[in-house]
């Protein structure tokens, strides 16, 4: 049995890796590279292109961070109502709620604020392109403040 929750763990931490591994990426390597292309249409299908793409691994690594998270918590014995009762309960609660905030965050930027980006852009609207622009490297700052506040939390339950 306990060769199962080795895997659910392994499956959690290569969630995590998956998804803050693929912001790290994203604002790094893919966009930096993308930006020195000088063509504008060409450098935002390509940020478009490889953002869509992270996308989908970066919702089944989200789902898969909740589902084996909690797996793990009810492999602890602990329910939800345990965990404000003690400083690691306290911490695993901050985990589950900077992830749904991350994740709702991801959500907008993807769904809500990309899209008006790309209009403005086309529009030729140059200040509402730099306004939407500005709300998604805010959008991006605090998904990245997030996930790495809640690794850094992952990494203080470990005894």
């Amino acid at each position: 049995m306990d060769d199962i929750w080795t895997l659910v763990r392994f499956l959690h931490v290569l969630a995590a890796t998956m998804w803050v591994g693929g912001m790290l990426f994203l604002g790094l390597v893919a966009v930096p590279v993308a930006l020195k292309n000088p063509d504008p249409a060409e450098r935002r299908s390509l940020i478009t292109a490889v953002a869509k793409r992270f996308g989908y691994f970066g919702a089944v690594a989200w789902v898969m961070l909740l589902v084996t998270g909690f797996g793990l918590i009810d492999h602890r014995g602990l329910s939800l109502a345990d965990l404000p009762d003690t400083g690691y309960g306290r911490r695993i609660l901050a985990k589950i709620v900077l992830l749904i905030l991350v994740g709702v965050i991801a959500v907008l930027h993807g769904m809500w604020q990309g899209p008006r980006v790309r209009r403005a852009e086309a529009a030729g609207d140059e200040r509402a392109t730099r306004r939407w622009k500005a709300a998604g490297g805010i959008m991006d700052a605090m998904m990245l403040i997030g996930s790495l506040a809640a690794l850094w939390l992952a990494v203080s339950l470990i005894a």
